[in-house]
């Protein structure tokens, strides 16, 4: 026989909400849950991570290709970024994710072949204590 609480509710029902609360209490409290759960949310949110190789190799695939000439990315800090006007829709973007708190930085990537930048960058977030990367905007 189930067990009722005062309401003449059966306890069962609730009790995995309670559990699920407890569970995520218990992860809040340790450092490396805590970065998993992040990661797992950021996953969910912005599609696959990255490492960063794996984006400069992404992001200089989008020239291009020509003879004798290696395409990449040249990051660099958004709060220094002084290339093209970032859009309106990409600040947007930006500012939605930096609100999650699932980022530590952010950078800007901009398509290179060599040194020479071209246009067309991406806005980045980087997962703290992490390697991971997710691809916040691009625009042309």
């Amino acid at each position: 026989m189930e067990q009722q609480d005062q309401t003449n509710q059966p306890i069962a029902s609730s009790t995995p909400t309670r559990a699920a609360d407890r569970i995520h209490e218990i992860r809040a409290r340790l450092p490396g849950q805590v970065l998993w759960e992040r990661i797992d949310t950021a996953r969910a949110a912005y599609g696959p991570l990255y490492t960063l190789a794996q984006i400069q190799s992404r992001v200089g695939e989008s020239l291009p290709a020509r003879l004798g000439f290696r395409r990449t990315a040249i990051c660099e800090p958004i709060e220094t970024y002084r290339g093209s006007r970032i859009p309106d829709e990409a600040l947007v973007k930006y500012d939605e994710a930096a609100r999650s708190g699932l980022f530590a930085r952010f950078w800007v990537a901009t398509p290179t072949y060599r040194e020479e930048r071209q246009a067309d960058p991406w806005i980045l977030g980087e997962i703290e204590d992490t390697d991971s990367y997710a691809v916040i905007a691009r625009w042309d």
